[in-house]
């Protein structure tokens, strides 16, 4: 069910059916990111109840922690950057005038573009190398390339995701997305 008011939100009117799809995409992603973080917190009560009362630990939970941990980051990270989320440093940002500000927003978009593209790039080459090689977890044997696929997947979804904030943002429109959950002073309303 959708938010009163949702579609008549006239930033959105804007932006392209592209983009639309690209952040709903982000959005459901966030919401297998958080799905994911669930598990971890189940795997890890399961592990030490497991431990704990019947000394019998669940076998691979560091291992599978860590890989579902990759899911979380890289399932999240273009949607934070679609929200404006990213933790910024402004020790230089907020001494500078308007035009300053614009110019400095241009450049870290660039900057984390070339960084986003090589990241996303050396990913998927490493997925290759994994797959070739028939690399496994130690524990559980689960090979490693989806994974890392899973990482270059969303390092790409989070390159598209600046892409556009510097379309939007050198096309004069508002950069940051619209998340219904939020008041009008930021953070999540309860």
């Amino acid at each position: 069910m959708e938010p009163a008011g949702v579609d008549d939100v006239p930033e959105q009117a804007g932006v392209p059916r592209w983009m639309r799809w690209v952040r709903g995409f982000n959005v459901a992603t966030h919401y297998i990111a958080g799905a994911a973080l669930v598990g971890i917190l189940f795997l890890t009560v399961v592990d030490i109840v497991g431990r704990s009362g019947f000394r019998r630990p669940f076998p691979g939970t560091v291992e599978l922690t860590s890989m579902i941990l990759v899911l979380v980051v890289f399932a999240a990270v273009a949607y934070s950057e679609d929200m404006g989320d990213h933790i910024t440093i402004d020790l230089i940002y907020e001494r500078v005038g308007r035009r300053w500000k614009a110019a400095l927003d241009v450049f870290a978009d660039l900057l984390t573009i070339v960084v986003v593209a090589l990241l996303s790039y050396q990913l998927y080459q490493f997925v290759l190398r994994n797959q070739r090689s028939g690399a496994e977890t130690p524990v559980l044997d689960l090979p490693i390339w989806p994974f890392v696929l899973v990482a270059s997947i969303g390092a790409g979804f989070y390159l598209l995701s600046t892409v556009m904030r510097l379309i939007l943002r050198l096309t004069g429109r508002p950069v940051d997305a619209i998340d219904p959950t939020r008041g009008e002073s930021g953070g999540v309303e309860v």
